[in-house]
């Protein structure tokens, strides 16, 4: 009896022992399970494997090809023994399609210089060069600046002598009536007359020397009121030079800026007589705010008062030129004019030739860029079509229908190059148009003004 009671509390135990282990399994399952729904959930949610990284390259739109990154065995890396072994690891299964891209990931070019360059790209050119200032008696055009002439004209004693049956002051009004006339209707014409009170005597120097005075305000050119303003005074006394360039940076006080241009003229047939100092008064104003340039035209003028007056143009940046007769005040004034004309063809010749070289350059340019970027498509498809051609010959029967056909092997260099030339060549034909017509204008232009001071 006492065996049995031993027995069977063994027997107890072991159930318990064993309805444990069963209970601890159950648990290990139920975990086990649980475990596995998690790791499922996860890998829902996981990103793209980067196995999948190829499916970028899912596209037949060039503008996108460009963008993208290239292949891990682009350009020089192009290994085909360690591609084979890439190739040997694709899934089965897929579609030609699908192993096309992978194949593609592997090997793409890099072609983001194209795009980056095509969007760099400026079909602008920039302005021409300044035009022409022109010299003495020539005026440069005006529609872009404010043009002041000033004439300052020498009534001294000394203009009464005659040439050729005409006093000096006669052919001299003549002379600078004629210039005047001739101007751009734009330009702002100015006459201050000094030396034309008193007389020549020793009594009357200070008389003389303090007589400067405006005779046509700066204004608009008005033929009358400019010729009776010239028919107002005579010969008379000394030469204030030097106060009278000092009073025209009064006159031309407020005409300022970057827009505006202030030339002085000064007819003279003699040197400063009232112990002023002409060249450094010269200097003064154009040095000033007003950077008046100061022109000479010395009327029948000894060699040492030529001397005296070239300082006081050059002093005032500007040219000096003597003539001697109403003949040489005409052929002054034309061989002026003459010389503006061939400065506007060195201007025409100089731009046209500069904008053709820029043309050039810029669309040389962006023939390097396409050929650069049709070479590696042309790379690119060599290195498809041999890795295609080896994924065909590791295919069974049975795999035929992942077969590539060879001809997608070039689908994707043919669309690039297709782009890159549309692109490219779209820039091109801008630039050689627009360059046409800049060089056009500038010809025009240039032309238009010879015309205009052929006829003055």
């Amino acid at each position: 009896m006492r065996k049995y009671k031993i027995f069977g509390c063994f027997l107890f135990i072991a159930l318990l022992i064993l309805g444990g282990c069963s209970n601890d399994e159950n648990k290990k399952e139920a975990a086990h399970k649980e475990k596995e729904q998690q790791t499922e959930e996860v890998e829902k949610t996981q990103p793209v494997e980067a196995d999948e990284e190829f499916r970028k390259y899912f596209t037949d739109d060039p503008e996108e090809m460009v963008q993208l990154e290239p292949g891990p065995y682009s350009g020089d890396k192009y290994d085909l023994e360690a591609i084979k072994k890439e190739i040997d690891q694709f899934p089965s299964g897929e579609t030609p399609d699908d192993y096309y891209y992978r194949l593609v990931a592997l090997v793409a070019e890099d072609y983001r210089f194209f795009y980056e360059a095509m969007q760099d790209v400026d079909t602008d050119y920039e302005d021409p060069s300044a035009q022409p200032d022109g010299e003495l008696g020539t005026m440069p055009e005006a529609a872009s600046k404010q043009i002041n002439v000033q004439v300052l004209f020498d009534a001294s004693g000394s203009m009464r002598a005659e040439i050729g049956g005409k006093t000096r002051m006669a052919l001299a009004k003549e002379a600078v009536n004629d210039f005047v006339k001739d101007l751009p209707e734009e330009v702002n014409v100015s006459l201050r007359v000094y030396g034309h009170k008193g007389t020549g005597s020793d009594a009357d120097k200070e008389l003389s020397c303090s007589s400067s005075e405006v005779v046509y305000p700066l204004g608009a050119f008005e033929q009358k009121k400019f010729s009776k303003a010239l028919d107002q005074f005579a010969p008379a006394g000394w030469t204030p030079l030097a106060a009278s360039i000092e009073a025209a940076m009064d006159d031309l006080k407020d005409e300022t800026g970057e827009n505006v241009e202030n030339i002085i003229y000064v007819v003279s047939d003699g040197v400063e007589t009232c112990d002023g100092d002409p060249v450094k008064a010269a200097e003064k104003l154009n040095q000033s705010d007003i950077q008046a340039i100061v022109n000479i035209i010395g009327f029948d003028v000894d060699d040492a008062g030529q001397k005296a007056l070239k300082k006081v143009a050059k002093a005032g940046k500007g040219e000096y030129a003597t003539v001697r007769s109403q003949q040489d005040f005409q052929r002054f004034f034309e061989q002026e004019r003459q010389a503006l004309r061939a400065e506007w063809q060195k201007w025409s010749n100089k731009n046209t030739s500069h904008y053709s070289k820029l043309q050039n350059e810029r669309v040389n340019e962006l023939f390097d860029i396409e050929n650069k970027a049709r070479d590696l498509t042309k790379l690119e498809e060599e290195h498809l079509e041999e890795l295609v051609a080896y994924w065909n010959e590791t295919l069974s029967e049975e795999e035929s229908n992942q077969k590539i056909l060879t001809i997608q092997a070039g689908r994707r260099g043919r669309a690039l190059r297709s782009y890159a030339f549309k692109t490219a060549v779209a820039y091109r034909d801008q630039l050689r148009s627009k360059g046409l017509e800049i060089r056009d204008q500038v010809r025009d232009k240039a032309q238009e003004e010879r015309d205009r001071l052929k006829e003055e």
